[in-house]
């Protein structure tokens, strides 16, 4: 039998991608849009969003990194939520995040793309939203 293609919508060679059980997102073209002003950012509490973000699996040497130069973590850019199913989403900032709640940060700042405009972020596997290696 031969193996289907496997063509990937809203993903451009070299870009980042923020995959869950949930469906995929284009990071590497939030950054871009958000940085570019096209969404606001608002506080957010950082022990709340922790809670729900705790089984996202995180590079511990980064997160250490970021704890040891505050100063860095204060001029990095805000987090990034996507609204989905009436649900705000983490898709950029969970090592932040963590080093953030480390240092006993109470807010962040987090750029929120409605879900309105959600649809350019949103990457799709032969009509899928969940990456193939996600799938169970």
């Amino acid at each position: 039998m031969k193996a289907k293609p496997l063509i990937v919508r809203n993903l451009d060679v070299g870009d980042v991608s923020f995959d869950s059980d949930l469906g995929s997102w284009n990071v590497t073209r939030a950054i871009r849009d958000c940085a570019a002003g096209k969404h606001a950012a608002y506080p957010f509490d950082v022990a709340k969003v922790l809670l729900r973000n705790q089984a996202v699996e995180v590079d511990e040497a980064k997160v250490k990194a970021m704890v040891a130069d505050i100063a860095r973590l204060k001029d990095a850019p805000p987090l990034i939520f996507v609204v989905e199913r009436s649900l705000a989403r983490l898709i950029d900032g969970h090592h932040r995040l963590r080093a953030l709640a480390r240092l006993h940060f109470k807010e962040g700042a987090a750029f929120l793309i409605e879900e309105e405009h959600a649809d350019p972020y949103r990457v799709w596997f032969n009509g899928e939203r969940i990456a193939p290696w996600r799938r169970r």
